[in-house]
């Protein structure tokens, strides 16, 4: 049996796309571990996968690019057996492609990109976006018809909308009848309303996100995990090209940004001035009747 290592970039959300090239390996007789700490939080999600820390001797290695030395360190190591995922190439910043290599397309979302790689990689028509996860007994999708999960953090201050207006979303949608819930981490927790829930693990998070009907927030892990359990999802983001790639890719999101009639610099530096909550909102409205 062929053996194989996909090592996803260090956020949990490019992990949970990731696990498409892992499972569509596993699917094709491989012996497949992923590297990912946090993922081993969800193990119980993905029945059959492996989960390790270590990167040891195999016949492929899978890794998403993430411009750090261990790029150029697992090509040292592994050679021809490696194949790098470049989300996007730049040919004076990165290394020189191989055969194995895989280039995205900037205007796919970042799930048909990683399907369509690993069909390559494997020279197969057939191109899945089946990561594998399988939702625990006695969960009930969507339960919860009001509940809106909002995850107002990220891995990046840049991407973050400002606080204030997540707060005055939260009252807008209380006061149409929806149950809007902050999703923190303990260490964030005491900056939010005193109500705001603490999930001590991600499969915590991840029963309540497929219990929930809606979700909003950045360009962050909810928006992808939700994407995953065909959860409608509206992403606030400063630009709308990179939310191309970026933007969750199951069940497509919906991507609110500023203005496209606002000259560039201002929407970069002022986006997240030029996004409102009545704004946030309406859209919301419109694509809840038609979600």
């Amino acid at each position: 049996m062929n053996s194989a290592i996909v090592i996803p970039a260090k956020g949990i959300g490019d992990a949970l796309l990731m696990m498409i090239a892992s499972h569509r390996l596993l699917q094709e007789g491989y012996q497949v571990k992923t590297q990912h700490k946090a993922l081993e939080e969800l193990k119980e999600w993905f029945p059959g996968h492996e989960f390790s820390s270590e990167i040891t001797d195999c016949d492929l290695v899978v890794v998403e690019n993430d411009n750090s030395p261990k790029i150029p360190e697992l090509r040292a190591k592994f050679g021809e057996k490696l194949s790098i995922f470049y989300p996007t190439y730049n040919p004076q910043k990165h290394l020189p492609l191989s055969p194995l290599d895989q280039v995205f397309d900037s205007e796919k979302p970042m799930a048909d990109n990683i399907a369509g790689a690993i069909a390559r990689l494997l020279k197969s028509h057939h191109i899945s976006k089946n990561n594998g996860i399988v939702p625990l007994a006695g969960l009930t999708h969507q339960a919860h018809k009001n509940r809106v999960l909002i995850h107002p953090t990220s891995s990046s201050l840049d991407k973050n909308w400002l606080k204030k207006s997540y707060l005055k979303l939260a009252e807008k949608l209380k006061e149409k009848g929806f149950e809007p819930i902050f999703v923190l981490s303990p260490q964030e927790k005491s900056e939010w309303p005193e109500e705001t829930p603490i999930f001590p693990t991600l499969s915590d998070l991840a029963k309540t996100v497929y219990e929930s009907a809606f979700a909003i927030g950045n360009d962050s892990l909810l928006g992808h995990l939700a994407s995953n359990f065909h959860i409608p999802t509206l992403i606030i983001a400063d630009n709308p090209k990179r939310m191309q790639l970026w933007r969750p890719g199951w069940l497509p999101g919906a991507v609110l940004t500023p203005p496209a009639w606002i000259p560039h610099p201002l929407r970069k530096k002022y986006w997240r001035h030029l996004i409102s909550p009545n704004r946030v909102l309406h859209h919301f409205s419109t694509w809840f009747k038609n979600s």
